[in-house]
């Protein structure tokens, strides 16, 4: 007898050890907040390009939760605690859209809330809550607000609205998801480039400009505007003159790396520059960017702007001026080839026209002697999205967020190819459930002989 109730006192101080255990760690975990993120990019924490968009808004940042009151509150804080956690200067607030119902009719708040994020005087909604659309909603306030990239179309150009090789979509995409806003524009039926376009981007026209576009264009520049002209080997279809204003030429040829089997790019016309000089766009850029068919450019001084290299090919590359045909394709300086480094890109800088300010921003424009290198086929090659994204930012006049772009973290799929998924799909519907059934089998025998 004493034997058992030893054994029962025993059972009764572990289990009150038990309960007392999981009090006091319930307490604890109310007090302290522990967080531990081992997954690849920190993907549960922030992003180092999420907290550079952070550390460029001034002062402090507000985040209103239009919410009832309710289980919906704890989890948006609990999605939401990677950034308040990350800076003191952003804070979430909880508003009952019972009490607020003139503000949430206006901001068009539905049943399941909304939050809007504030900072320096300017505000933007959130629709989803995962970093990439937080971030980017944290963008669109940073100084000088979301300037509209209007790409010139009529011509050939490419489509930002196409998913195509050739298109532009996704480079499109990429500009939106910065908080930057895209259109396309027809000249001719605009008459005009809009006074709220940011930048005023060309990307390699396939059909002449009508005298009255490249007019618009020209003047558009002349009184201040950003311009990024991306532009391959052959005509210019209307636009030398433009060419002309910028103090650019393009020159004849193609740009060609002999070595380029070594590189695995698969064509001698596919540049691959891996050093840049130091410029705002290119400042911190390591990654390789690829160009295919690249042309090249020069400057001459008799313009006012100042032009800085910004792409440059390698030293054994050349511009092959022959034709790209045959098996072979050698440097023949004696029928015009000229050997490397060839510059393929420029920022252009100048004083802004018509300033009557004390301090004036300077006025911006980039010519790139390619436009592939930022198609759908290419703009997720290498470093050719974080180029293309600061080339843009830098123009957009947003210089302390060029080249922000949050990562998708590498383990965030699963990629297998068809025979190992048939392999899956036989292990998980006809393996697994035969093994089952055969135990479940075994253990009704086993059962019955025991019987």
């Amino acid at each position: 007898m004493p034997r058992r109730i030893l054994r029962a006192a025993g059972l009764a101080v572990s289990a009150a050890l038990i309960v007392a255990a999981a009090v006091l760690a319930n307490l604890a975990a109310q007090r302290v907040d522990l967080r531990f993120d081992w997954s690849a990019d920190q993907r549960h924490g922030l992003s180092e390009a999420s907290r550079q968009v952070i550390a460029a808004l001034d002062g402090p940042i507000t985040l209103t939760a239009y919410m009832a009151p309710g289980i919906e509150r704890s989890r948006l804080r609990e999605r939401l605690a990677r950034y308040t956690q990350t800076s003191d200067r952003i804070t979430l607030v909880f508003r009952d859209p019972a009490r607020y119902p003139e503000r949430v009719r206006t901001l068009g708040i539905d049943a399941e809330g909304g939050v809007v994020a504030a900072a320096g005087g300017r505000s933007t909604q959130i629709d989803q809550y995962d970093e990439a659309h937080v971030t980017q909603a944290l963008q669109r306030l940073a100084p000088g607000g979301s300037p509209w990239i209007v790409f010139v179309t009529g011509h050939g150009e490419r489509d930002i609205s196409a998913r195509a090789n050739a298109g532009y979509g996704d480079f499109a995409a990429a500009l939106d998801a910065q908080g930057l806003r895209t259109r396309a524009l027809n000249l001719a039926r605009a008459g005009a480039v809009p006074n709220n376009t940011g930048v005023l981007v060309i990307a390699s026209p396939q059909q002449d400009f009508l005298p009255g576009e490249v007019a618009m264009i020209r003047r558009f520049v002349a009184d201040g505007g950003r311009l990024l002209w991306l532009d391959d080997p052959g005509p210019r279809y209307g636009l030398s003159p433009l060419a002309g204003d910028l103090g650019v030429v393009f020159i004849d040829g193609t740009i060609v790396y002999p070595d380029y089997q070594r590189l695995g790019t698969a064509s001698p016309a596919i540049t691959a520059i891996a050093q840049y000089p130091d410029t705002p766009v290119t400042r911190g850029l390591t990654q390789v960017t690829l160009f295919p068919f690249a042309g090249a450019l020069e400057a001459h001084d008799d313009t006012a702007w100042q032009h800085a290299p910004m792409l440059r090919s390698a030293s054994r590359s050349w511009l092959e001026t022959g034709s790209l045909d045959g098996e072979s394709i050698s440097y023949q300086p004696d029928k015009g080839d000229r050997v490397g480094p060839i510059t393929l890109g420029y920022t252009l800088t100048r004083d802004a026209p018509a300033c009557e300010q004390a301090a004036c921003d300077a006025q911006r424009s980039v010519v790139v002697a390619d436009s592939d290198f930022l198609d759908n086929a290419h703009l997720a090659t290498l470093g050719n999205r974080r180029l293309g994204l600061a080339m843009v930012q830098w123009l957009a006049g947003r210089d302390r967020q060029i080249a922000i772009d949050v990562p998708e973290a590498p383990d965030a799929r699963l990629l297998l190819p068809p025979g190992q998924l048939g392999d899956l799909r036989l292990l998980f519907v006809v393996v697994g459930p035969l093994v089952l059934l055969a135990l479940g089998l075994a253990r009704w025998f086993w059962r019955r002989r025991r019987r």
